[in-house]
């Protein structure tokens, strides 16, 4: 009898414990984890290009009340799920004054990334950043995840647009692409190795630079890519690392530039097959004097 209680006895531990790795009968909800449009539209019903050299004169790029959520440091991760109709999402990432160092990446099934940006920024507070991705429809979930110690968390933040809001904004980037210069990025011969590095010095009455990358003009192919924004000699407040696939998936940034003494320098990390090309523009400008345009250009155009 104690034998025959004893082998009952296990099989129903045994039952037990797979019952607790068997799904839930209720079902789960995306709710807490998805990404939802959102109603906000400042610039009205229809699209207006801003006036040159660019900027939100015409209307703020990227929403004002984004819900912004902490993000514990020492490699925390967290994902949303993005509505499978959508096609542009908008994000912020900050911090209190401190040190921020984050990767927002963007995936489409287990294995496919489509944008990635390794952010590594002196000041959070200081020198926000802010990015537009544009992707096909379909499934895709939002990945973000903090690479520095503990002591350093993030603050990040991440919307939807509305259907019509998503066409202005596609309306926006194909104008600041179509109506400034580019200039082309060449790859490297040498694995792991650098391209061409082209310097951005940034008149002291620009706030905030625009930076685009598009392949859709150079074959098509991934963008890969080093961003150094320093003040002064060899001073690098902020650092950036852009992997961004295919021609129709351009990736759009805000890069704040307070104070005097900005250059923004860019490195090609592509093979020397994969060309692709850049757009850099102020977002905002404190004062748009002599310093700012010649000839109607900017100067360093």
């Amino acid at each position: 009898m104690k034998f025959g209680s004893s082998i009952l006895l296990a099989l129903a531990a045994v039952t037990t414990s797979v019952s607790g790795f068997a799904p839930s009968s209720s079902k789960a909800t995306l709710s807490s984890t998805a990404l939802h449009q959102s109603s906000y539209n400042p610039m009205g019903q229809s699209y207006q290009m801003p006036p040159a050299p660019g900027g939100p004169m015409g209307g703020e790029f990227f929403p004002l009340d984004i819900p912004m959520k902490r993000i514990e440091g020492g490699g925390t991760v967290r994902t949303w799920d993005i509505p499978p109709e959508t096609e542009r999402l908008q994000y912020v990432v900050e911090t209190n004054g401190r040190p921020l160092k984050c990767k927002v990446e963007l995936w489409e099934g287990p294995i496919r990334l489509l944008h990635m940006m390794d952010i590594n920024l002196e000041d959070g507070n200081q020198t926000p950043f802010k990015a537009m991705l544009a992707f096909p429809k379909g499934q895709k979930a939002l990945k973000i995840s903090t690479t520095g110690s503990h002591e350093f968390p993030a603050i990040f933040g991440a919307e939807v647009p509305s259907f019509q809001r998503t066409k202005e904004l596609a309306a926006f980037q194909q104008d600041v692409w179509d109506s400034n210069p580019k200039h082309t990025m060449q790859g490297t011969v040498s694995e792991g190795g650098l391209g061409a590095v082209k310097a951005f010095p940034i008149p002291d009455n620009v706030e905030s630079v625009q930076i685009m990358w598009w392949s859709k003009d150079t074959g098509k192919r991934a963008t890969k890519s080093k961003v150094e924004v320093l003040q002064g000699p060899n001073s690098i407040r902020q650092v950036y690392d852009l992997h961004c696939e295919g021609s129709t998936q351009p990736y759009h940034a805000v890069i704040e530039t307070p104070g005097t003494g900005w250059t923004i320098r860019m490195w090609s990390k592509a093979p020397l097959e994969y060309p692709h090309e850049i757009v850099v523009e102020p977002y905002k400008v404190s004062d748009a004097g002599d310093s700012l345009l010649a000839n109607n250009r900017l100067w360093w155009e």
